[in-house]
This record gives structure tokens, C-alpha cells and sequence, in this order.
């Protein structure tokens, strides 16, 4: 009579695992598949939807981060910025901040309403209300151009400069931000560059 007991709760049990078993191949899997399906049909459905996401090129609060050979490291950011759909790797940003960050923990800073930024390179392009700040030198103009193969910033179009001894009005400066030369110049040769000095 135990024995019986036994074999029936045996089978009694087996016959639960079975079934769970059978629950979860069958039963459990047409769900996901519906389910995947409705999904699907969803997207077909609402295909506006998924396109504007795709062609959407605006990015809010945009960061970019990059390092060259020589151990800079470069960070811009922009509030927003727009990719030009036949230049992926072109971007127009607005409202930027930017720095180069050198080996000897210097830094130079950059900021302008907007900017034309190449992903592939990093240079970039500033421009309106330009500001170039490192140590206590100040410039101030409309556009600054920012070339990396040559480390060169070239600042063009109503230039200032100014630091604590000095003022200077030009139409051009060049600064090599890895030795910090400047090299100020006006585009006519028989303009002359206005400086004010302190000594």
C-alpha cells in the first residue's frame, strides 16, 4: 500500500514537471512571438515615427574629447550642434567652449557662438565673438581658426589682444600653441599694428 502512495506521488509530480515543461516550450513561446509580431506591425504602422528619428541631425549638449601624438588633449562642447547630411564628418556647433589641455598642464581656452568642427581632424573653425585665453593673455576676435597638423590657432578680423603690460589692435595673429609664439601681422604692409604698452 506504501509503495503504491509512493509511485502515485511519483507520477503525480512528474506529471506537474511535464506539464510546467510543456508550459514554457509551447504556451510561453507563441506569447514572445505574438508579441514580437505586434511590434513589428507597430513600426509599419508608425513609419513617420521612426524615420524622424533617423534623419534627425540636431544633438543637444554635445561633447567631444580627443588626444594627440604629443600628449594634448583636446575638449570641445557645444550646446547643441547640427551634422551637415552630406559632410558626416563635419559639425556646426553653437554656443561653444572649448580647451587644450598640453602636457605641461597648461591650458587654453576657447570659446564662440558657433563653430565649424571636422571630426576626422579636430580642427576647428570659431567664429563670432571669439575669445582665446591662456595665462594672463587675452584675445579677443570674429574668427579663429584651429589647426592641429600645424598646431597653429590663426585669429583674423578685428583683432585684441591684451595681457598686464601690454594692448594690441591687429588684423591678424598667429600663435603656435606648443612653443606660445605669436606672430602679429596686418593684412595691408602699410597698416600698422596699434600697440599700447605699459613701460
Amino acid at each position: 500500500m506504501i509503495k503504491k502512495n509512493i509511485i502515485q506521488y511519483l507520477l503525480l509530480i512528474a506529471l506537474v514537471i511535464l506539464s510546467i515543461f510543456f508550459y514554457k516550450k509551447y504556451i510561453e513561446t507563441d506569447k514572445d512571438v505574438s508579441q514580437k509580431q505586434s511590434e513589428i506591425q507597430k513600426k509599419y504602422e508608425n513609419p513617420v515615427n521612426e524615420e524622424n528619428d533617423e534623419t534627425s541631425n540636431t544633438i543637444e549638449n554635445l561633447k567631444y574629447v580627443s588626444k594627440d601624438l604629443l600628449g594634448n588633449t583636446y575638449i570641445i562642447t557645444a550646446q547643441s550642434a547640427e551634422i551637415e547630411e552630406n559632410k558626416v564628418d563635419r559639425v556646426q556647433l553653437v554656443e561653444v567652449l572649448a580647451k587644450i589641455i598640453q602636457q605641461d598642464d597648461e591650458i587654453i581656452y576657447i570659446n564662440s557662438n558657433f563653430a565649424d568642427y571636422n571630426k576626422i581632424n579636430n580642427n576647428t573653425v570659431f567664429r563670432d565673438k571669439v575669445n582665446v585665453m591662456y595665462g594672463d593673455q587675452s584675445i579677443y576676435a570674429n574668427i579663429i581658426s584651429l589647426d592641429f597638423s600645424k598646431n597653429l590657432i590663426e585669429i583674423q578680423e578685428e583683432v585684441y589682444f591684451k595681457n598686464k603690460n601690454a594692448k594690441i589692435k591687429a588684423d591678424k595673429i598667429e600663435l603656435n600653441f606648443e612653443n606660445k609664439k605669436l606672430k602679429i601681422s596686418m593684412d595691408k604692409q602699410d597698416d600698422k599694428v596699434e600697440i599700447v604698452s605699459k613701460y
